[in-house]
């Protein structure tokens, strides 16, 4: 049977955020059809993830403390963009990944390595250690969420830093994929941004968690998500900020949940605004978005794709989003979701679907139809069949 090892930072569990999930379901699925052993730095607590894998090494390998000031982090930019010119998570997991390659001689030789995250990627030199087929997933692109970030900037400073950071990805990002026999991404839009050269394996949905229910008429929009994930914290601000005025403008009664993990200061403190609660760290989703008439993906910075997306449509709430928020799904505008990127045209969306029960639905219906296509299931046969092909191929 093929031997398989899989690296990573981040805990695979289907009760965490998007990368999380996404690494829980393609795992089990790999762990069905091949030796798979797991090196992770910090704990896996998912015991049905766990129960389907030849091994577990846990290591103790906490991320580097962010700087305290805002000196010593403008410091730390300079440093990063001027001599190292390397990406800032590269920068900040350099420990854990020499913790981690320490453990790999223990762990002996292996058919195929998948390693997650830009983050990790260095670890590909220690590749002679293990032998194998190496593989890495990047599950969105630093480069594309700097040109992002570059087209959004508001002062000369934040142009140059995010310049220079851009190019620091682009050229790391293109070293990873000249170093790694396989390079996985999450959408076609991040392949085309590699210049072809990774294959596709999209994220997907839970469909028997995930299912539709009737929907409310309560005018209640929620978003769901990572907390304390830059891009979910600037959509939000933006949305409650640009956007959400203009909805209670047309229905004065509307409520924004917010729901979701790891909530920093900036995030809580938007529960001060009128309309607007942040529900932190709940034990499932699920509730919220039963509750929900309409579910907002607002995101005007990002790469891959959002599981908050297709789990809101398999939940058969009708979803509003930025071309940003929904890119990378084949969603078809005002058919499966409603896409817009000024506030104007988002909020209107948005009051729309809270007033308009025959649009909402027919927009939940076609949602819940296309978030079908994305289930596990589906996505981890693609997946498995991509990484054991190399092995088998090899063999013959």
């Amino acid at each position: 049977m093929t031997r398989v090892l899989w690296i990573t930072t981040e805990p695979p569990d289907r009760d965490q955020g998007g990368g999380s999930i996404r690494e829980a379901h393609l795992l089990e699925a790999l762990a069905r059809n091949a030796e798979t052993h797991l090196l992770l730095a910090g704990t896996l607590a998912d015991a049905q993830t766990r129960a389907v894998l030849a091994g577990v090494t846990e290591v103790d390998a906490p991320p580097r403390r962010p700087r305290s000031t805002r000196t010593a982090r403008r410091l730390d930019d300079l440093r990063r963009v001027l001599w190292e010119r390397t990406p800032a998570e590269v920068i900040e997991n350099r420990l854990r990944v020499h913790t981690l390659a320490h453990r790999l001689a223990a762990l002996g030789s292996f058919d195929v390595v998948c390693v997650e995250h830009d983050r990790l990627a260095p670890l590909v030199d220690r590749r002679a250690t293990t032998g194998g087929h190496w593989m890495l997933t990047l599950q969105n692109l630093a480069s594309e969420r700097k040109r992002h970030e570059l087209a959004l900037a508001g002062t000369r400073r934040q142009r140059w830093l995010y310049r220079r950071e851009l190019a620091d990805a682009r050229r790391f990002e293109d070293a990873m994929v000249n170093r790694y026999d396989t390079v996985f991404v999450p959408s076609a839009t991040d392949a085309a941004a590699l210049d072809g050269h990774a294959v596709v394996v999209p994220n997907g949905v839970d469909t028997t968690r995930y299912r539709p229910t009737p929907l409310g008429s309560k005018p209640v929009v929620v978003f769901t998500g990572t907390l304390s994930w830059g891009p979910n914290i600037d959509g939000l601000q933006w949305f409650c900020a640009a956007v959400l005025p203009l909805v209670q403008a047309r229905v004065p009664d509307v409520r924004f949940d917010i729901v979701g993990r790891e909530p920093l200061p900036e995030v809580l403190a938007l529960a001060r605004l009128p309309g607007v609660a942040v529900h932190a760290d709940v034990p499932s989703v699920v509730p919220w978005l039963e509750q929900a008439r309409v579910a907002v993906v607002p995101l005007r910075i990002g790469s891959g794709t959002r599981l908050k997306a297709l789990e809101a449509m398999a939940a058969g709430r009708p979803v509003a989003g930025t071309s940003i928020g929904l890119e990378g799904l084949d969603v078809d505008a005002d058919v499966h979701a409603v896409i817009a990127d000024e506030p104007a045209a988002l909020a209107s969306a948005v009051a729309e679907l809270l007033s308009d029960d025959a649009l909402a639905a027919r927009i939940a219906r076609a949602g819940t139809e296309h978030a079908r296509r994305f289930s596990w299931d589906a996505v981890g046969r693609r997946f498995v069949d991509a990484v054991l092909r190399v092995p088998q191929t090899q063999a013959r």
